[in-house]
């Protein structure tokens, strides 16, 4: 029987391409980036080298690269900044909804119970919103949704 993988967002199987240039990585380049030795200062350098490829990709700064070790991390950090920016302007209010991964709705009773209103937007049958759901739901205090 052929197996079938439909957890891709969690986990996908490395492309070859992607598996071809992580080997060196993972056999002899392997050095912790934050060393002062050897190498760790080569892996360094391919971490930086990489930066600025995604950064040119996406027409950003190498200094807005950031590189993180799980989507949970993503998450806290994408949503705690812009928390953290909605504040500073007295913008606490944001939208989610209720089936969102674990990794946001913790961040988000974190943020309710430091004084963030929190509006999750319920879905339909298919696990959808629409965007007059979203638009409706925006008001002049939202800082994220």
């Amino acid at each position: 029987m052929k197996r079938i993988y439909a957890d891709n967002a969690a986990t996908t199987r490395m492309s070859d391409t992607a598996v071809k240039a992580m080997l060196p990585f993972l056999q002899d380049n392997f050095g912790n980036a934050s060393s002062l030795y050897g190498i760790g200062q080569r892996a360094a350098e391919s971490l930086q080298a990489a930066r600025k490829q995604i950064a040119a990709l996406i027409g950003a700064e190498p200094n807005e690269i950031y590189f993180m070790s799980c989507g949970s991390e993503s998450d806290n950090q994408a949503i705690l900044s812009a928390a953290a920016t909605g504040s500073r302007k007295g913008k606490k209010h944001i939208i989610s909804t209720a089936f969102e991964h674990h990794a946001v709705l913790h961040t988000l009773k974190k943020l309710e119970k430091e004084g963030f209103e929190i509006q999750l937007l319920p879905v339909g049958k298919k696990g959808n919103i629409t965007a007059e759901q979203v638009k409706e739901a925006i008001r002049d205090d939202t800082c994220l949704v």
